[in-house]
């Protein structure tokens, strides 16, 4: 969405407000990017994720104005906006604008005119959720700014909705729940039909979580996500009928499914197998990573994405070949494809020594095959959304 982020950090933020408002903002607030560690595409089939903030973030600063116009200021793209609030709030041809004003919509009735600006050092086209970041971030943000007391829920619906009727995107909740629920050192085990979670502490020291970026997109995204929604879905019905107690995909066993190949179209159990597995693997790798047992933690990625190619079909020659050439070091644990598919990046477990080695090798190796570029980008865990000033 946006570009330059490893421009701008946490001690520039007020700077840049100062520069183009000419005053100290009142509130800056830091909000964080996600990884999810396990769970591709269960979210929509109301299953389990296990997603986590991380150490990149979108940073905004706010202040009131005293008028009835919001500024804002992307110090990214070096570009303003405004929005008069006595007129009516709607979508505009700015998409990076969008996403604020959704916000601002939702808010309209308890806030007044602000000065404002973002920016941010959340990696570009990395899958790690940077709109989910400024969204939640400007709903905190004025949440301090006019002392609203938004409990983190509300947040989370506020930024969905924005991305849902301002930028046009029909996101899940993982994104702008992990930004706002974030615990540093945390993971978060979420059930996406009741919205229940559990934060499991845990030490990955003298390992890492990297993120590898194919640095590829291919156009059959949106089309395949529809078709996968619509074939998990038909398969759920399916199961619905030989059994009743079948309410969603939580109520779904290996066993069931082994006993309904035949009642079933190929793809359509295939879907259902990936779903059912990847809901069992978010709850088995949790375990393993709170028992610092890393090894079984890296084989349960590969199992992941093994079931992202062979039965959801989601991955991409791009990166099954990052996962292989990553999977040849002893210094990774496991990799997989993340996001919704056919390119985008690989999340990797790996031993925190000659991790720069490793990667080089791979590039090396992906620049032959496909004459493209392979970036990583290591990532902590860390808090979620907060105010730092």
């Amino acid at each position: 969405m946006l570009k330059n982020r490893d421009k701008i950090n946490i001690y520039e933020i007020e700077d840049h407000f100062i520069n183009k408002y000419n005053y100290k903002p009142e509130v800056i607030v830091q909000s964080p990017g996600r990884i999810n560690i396990m769970g591709e595409h269960t979210d929509y089939n109301e299953g389990y994720v296990l997603p986590a903030a991380i150490d990149h973030y979108m940073f905004i600063a706010v202040s009131k104005n005293q008028c009835d116009v919001v500024n804002i200021y992307s110090i990214d793209y070096d570009e303003s906006y405004s929005l008069n609030l006595k007129e009516a709030v709607k979508r505009g041809d700015v998409s990076w604008a969008n996403l604020i004003i959704g916000v601002v919509k939702s808010l309209l009735s308890k806030i007044g005119g602000i000065d404002l600006a973002f920016g941010g050092n959340i990696p570009e086209g990395a899958g790690v959720s940077s709109s989910a970041a400024l969204c939640c971030g400007i709903a905190y943000a004025l949440s301090e700014l006019f002392n609203l007391k938004l409990e983190k829920w509300e947040m989370v619906k506020i930024a969905q909705k924005s991305e849902h009727e301002f930028a046009l995107v029909q996101c899940g909740i993982m994104d702008q729940f992990a930004c706002l629920f974030g615990i540093t050192n945390h993971v978060l085990l979420l059930d996406c039909k009741t919205l229940t979670f559990q934060a499991s502490e845990i030490d990955i020291t003298g390992y890492k979580f990297i993120l590898v970026n194919s640095n590829v997109k291919h156009n059959l995204k949106d089309s395949e996500y529809n078709s996968r929604k619509s074939e998990s879905a038909k398969a759920l019905e399916i199961l619905k009928q030989s059994n009743l107690k079948v309410k969603s995909y939580q109520d779904v066993s290996l066993s069931m499914l082994d006993n309904m190949r035949s009642e079933m179209p190929d793809m359509v159990w295939k879907r259902a197998y990936h779903i059912v597995s990847d809901n069992k693997r978010v709850h088995q790798i949790t375990d393993e990573l709170k028992s610092r047992n890393y090894e079984k933690a890296g084989e349960l990625l590969n199992e992941g994405h093994f079931s992202e190619k062979n039965f959801y079909e989601i991955t991409c020659e791009e990166t099954d070949f990052i996962v292989n050439e990553l999977n040849r070091s002893k210094t990774v644990l496991g990799a997989r494809q993340v996001g919704g598919g056919f390119g985008g990046c690989v999340l990797a477990l790996v031993k925190d020594v000659n991790v720069n080695e490793v990667i080089d090798k791979a590039a090396i190796n992906y620049k032959k095959v496909f004459s493209l570029t392979l970036d990583h980008i290591p990532v902590n865990i860390s808090q979620g959304c907060h105010r730092i000033f």
